[in-house]
């Protein structure tokens, strides 16, 4: 039975590393975009932690990303993604210069 069980939990383990790159991998793709349509220039994206909020009334987990972005070619500006699952719950876009 204890083999079993560690390979059930290494699968596992393997399994949510999986996810966790596909949700990076999306992330990165929806900063583009977004960043794209507001006509920035995305120069960064990193995961910066999980959480628990409330989407549409109930209670999700999410993860937050750190996209640095700049208007103008010379500043640097942090704005926040933030996914639940695949879908984008938020993208918080500070003021910055044109």
């Amino acid at each position: 039975m204890g083999p079993v069980l560690l390979l059930l939990f290494i699968s596992t383990v393997c399994y949510l590393f999986w996810l966790q790159r596909k949700q990076d991998e999306r992330a990165r793709l929806l900063a583009k975009q977004l960043c794209q349509q507001q006509q920035l220039q995305m120069l960064d994206c990193g995961r910066n932690g999980h959480s628990f909020r409330k989407i549409n009334g109930r209670l999700r987990f999410t993860t937050l990303y750190q996209v640095d972005f700049s208007a103008d070619g010379e500043s640097r500006y942090p704005a926040e993604l933030v996914l639940s699952g695949m879908r984008l719950a938020a993208f918080n876009l500070p003021a910055h210069r044109i």
